[in-house]
């Protein structure tokens, strides 16, 4: 007979798309996890996947066994934490954007200290890319950023911060020119409008009647400061929680009189998985408010 261990494995591999990618989730080697599989299907004489192609994906059986095996996995982890007991025990897969993943770096450190049998395994990516896999269930909880849209069913979203929109130029070459002038003349450095921030970025640039030339669109905002920094061109970005580029001799910083003017970075969360990942939203919270403190 199957154990849970086989309806885990299950998961991790609908979620991930291969035996391969599965098999580094639930350490197991690709052979193992094919053969778990095998006999999970023997057992529940039901076809799971579609193996024709390179890609392994769901058949019928699979897709309605899938919130099923979820729904089990979450009850037995439940179980497993002890009736009325604070031990959480169980595995957790927390996406973040690159610029804030020091942030939950530090909250994991603490969460391991406070829940030693609570495994969280955090993963970089974009940001609308992190949102969508928090809804389909291939993440369990996403530090991200929170677009204008509807959140999506079965997400909940926690807002942690927000970071000021800036204009960037390197100080050499813009010397006392306006933010304006700069941008019709220099080349403009934009956030990808396939993110989250790139979306925001463009809404305030025409919200705001921004004009600018010859652009370039790049995903990674420390990029295209460090193209600044070598005076490539211009830029606007949110000022991360981590950055220090005001204290830079090289860089001329300008914030925009705009209240509108930022982004803001929350936690979207699996609700399905809650039960768990609301013990990294009270740490992340937490850590926010011992930062203001030093500040203060």
């Amino acid at each position: 007979m199957s154990s849970i261990r086989f309806f885990r494995t299950f998961v991790a591999v609908a979620r991930s798309g291969s035996f391969a990618a599965a098999s580094e989730r639930v350490s197991l080697t690709p052979a193992a996890v094919s053969l778990q599989m095998r006999t999970l299907e023997d057992d529940l004489g039901v076809t799971l996947f579609d193996r024709s192609g390179k890609i392994v994906s769901l058949s019928e059986g699979g897709h309605r066994l899938l919130p099923r095996a979820e729904q089990l996995l979450a009850l037995y982890d439940d179980l497993r934490d002890g009736p009325g007991g604070d031990e959480l025990v169980g595995s957790i897969d927390v996406g973040s954007v690159g610029t804030s993943m020091a942030f939950l770096a530090r909250a994991v450190l603490t969460l391991r200290d406070s829940h030693p049998k609570l495994n969280v395994q955090p993963v970089i990516s974009f940001s609308g890319d992190l949102s969508l896999r928090v809804r389909a269930g291939e993440l369990d909880a996403a530090l991200a950023v929170k677009n204008a849209h509807k959140l999506p069913s079965g997400t909940q979203w926690t807002p942690l911060y927000t970071e000021p929109f800036v204009f960037i130029a390197n100080r050499q070459a813009a010397g006392k020119a306006d933010v304006a002038s700069l941008m019709a003349r220099r080349l403009f450095l934009r956030p990808s409008r396939d993110t989250h921030t790139g979306a925001l970025i463009d809404a305030f640039i025409r919200r705001n009647r921004l004009k600018f030339g010859d652009y370039l669109e790049i995903n990674s905002l420390r990029t295209m400061v460090e193209l600044v920094h070598q005076d490539v061109g211009v830029t606007i970005v949110p000022l991360t929680r981590a950055a220090h580029w005001e204290e830079d001799p090289r860089l001329r910083v300008a914030y925009f009189d705009d209240p509108s003017a930022q982004r803001t970075v929350g936690l979207f969360e699996n609700e399905a998985r809650s039960h768990l990942t609301s013990a990294l939203r009270r740490v992340l919270l937490a850590t926010i408010e011992q930062d203001a403190q030093v500040r203060r």
